[in-house]
């Protein structure tokens, strides 16, 4: 095979190695990124959790005053029937005071409501922060991995992308230039083997004197496919193993 050729094949494979490393890496900060959504997550959580202990709070108090206010109410109403001289004013408050009793009822079941709901309140605060305190050490594991990851994923293609320099030095630089122009093209492929006389790339037959030019190991020519433009190279097909001799057949089965 023509040294050239060989050598593109090399660089070929590297190259298509370094293209796969390169993907991998720019798809690390998504990866950390999801890692941190799901931390993200675990916190607003909790500080929705804690939002709702205070606004709780605050309903409480609301709640509390109004049951002063109620009490208050019922208070001066029971000091002024004492004062009252006629029925009808007598009943009136009698009224008034049956009404603030209710609304003070209604009140109170109202604040043991909001104590309830308090109480769960408290404890969705206490699993929102074990959930964030898992959610923290899972992330915390998972970007140690990733960046691992990552780390031998950039030393890999930092040792791929010196093979290639290293095989860009041996060849011409008119024969890179073109490699490159027809790689662009293809997807990162330039180079195709021949195989049962067509292109492996785009299945385009060889004509037969290519062929046989390909086939000639000390022919310097570079070949193209004339349908996708790639370089060609042929490879011999391995023989297939020789079969037992008829001796060998026989000692090994005890037959004469």
């Amino acid at each position: 095979m023509n040294e050239h050729i060989q050598k593109l094949i090399e660089l070929q494979e590297l190259d298509l190695h370094i293209a796969q490393l390169r993907r991998q890496v720019d798809a690390f900060p998504q990866q950390l990124a999801e890692i941190e959504r799901s931390s993200e997550a675990a916190r607003a959580a909790l500080a929705a959790a804690k939002q709702r202990v205070l606004d709780l709070h605050k309903d409480r108090k609301k709640h509390e005053l109004d049951i002063e206010d109620w009490r208050g109410k019922i208070r001066k109403y029971r000091d002024q029937v004492m004062q009252v001289k006629s029925n009808d004013a007598y009943r009136a408050l009698q009224e008034e005071i049956r009404g603030a009793e209710t609304e003070l009822g209604k009140a109170e079941d109202r604040l043991l409501e909001q104590m309830v709901g308090g109480e769960q309140a408290e404890k969705d605060v206490k699993q929102a922060e074990a959930a964030l305190a898992e959610a923290e050490t899972a992330a915390r594991s998972a970007r140690e991995k990733v960046k691992a990851e990552q780390a031998q994923v950039e030393k890999e293609m930092a040792e791929m992308q010196a093979a290639s320099q290293a095989r860009l030095a041996e060849l011409p630089q008119d024969l890179v230039d073109h490699y490159h122009r027809i790689a662009r093209r293809h997807g990162g492929i330039a180079v195709a083997a021949v195989r049962d006389e067509a292109c492996s790339m785009c299945s385009v037959r060889i004509r037969p004197h290519v062929m046989q030019l390909l086939r000639q190991s000390e022919g310097q020519e570079i070949f193209h496919c004339e349908t996708c433009t790639r370089i060609l190279y042929f490879l011999e097909k391995p023989a297939p193993p020789a079969e037992a001799a008829p001796e060998a057949h026989a000692a090994e089965t005890g037959n004469p």
